[in-house]
């Protein structure tokens, strides 16, 4: 009988061991299944955050985008009025600055000239509205003399 227990105890321990490879190679199985269902699912995951970035994103890009055409061309109309205004600003002070200029050069001019006795265009202008205004008033007054002609004519008729 010992001899039976013995083998009994063998085939028994010989089953445990056989369950315990079983049962390993089943909780193996089972982690390697679980495993590759957790990578299969961080795949997914990884696609899903994937698209949703790029959907998104392209609605994020197209918006940043839109906001900065709008600011780029609110920036441009305020450069360019600027720019304007400091245009104008500029244009006057040149044209100040040119008829001041312009201002004391004929005078120095006309000073140098008259030291040294020629005349100046100014000066002809001038002598120029005086003949005009004398020849006006040469034509008033032989206006008035032939009047006064025709008069004195009639008076010494009737007589």
């Amino acid at each position: 009988m010992d001899k039976s227990k013995t083998a009994q105890d063998s085939t028994e321990a010989s089953n445990e061991k056989t369950l315990k490879a079983k049962s390993k190679s089943a909780s193996e199985r089972k982690s390697v299944l679980d495993f590759r269902k957790y990578t299969k699912q961080i795949w997914l995951a990884g696609l899903g955050a994937f698209s949703r970035a790029e959907e998104e994103g392209n609605k994020l890009f197209d918006s940043l985008v839109k906001v900065g055409e709008e600011l780029e061309s609110k920036t441009v109309d305020i450069a360019d009025q600027t720019v304007e205004k400091v245009s104008e600003k500029a244009k006057e002070s040149v044209i100040d600055t040119k008829d001041k200029v312009e201002k004391l050069i004929d005078n120095s001019v006309h000073h140098s000239l008259n030291r040294i006795g020629l005349v100046t265009l100014k000066d002809v202008q001038y002598l120029e509205r005086l003949i005009l205004q004398l020849h006006t008033k040469v034509d008033q007054l032989t206006a008035e003399q032939e009047k006064m002609k025709e008069e004195l004519s009639k008076k010494t008729q009737i007589k």
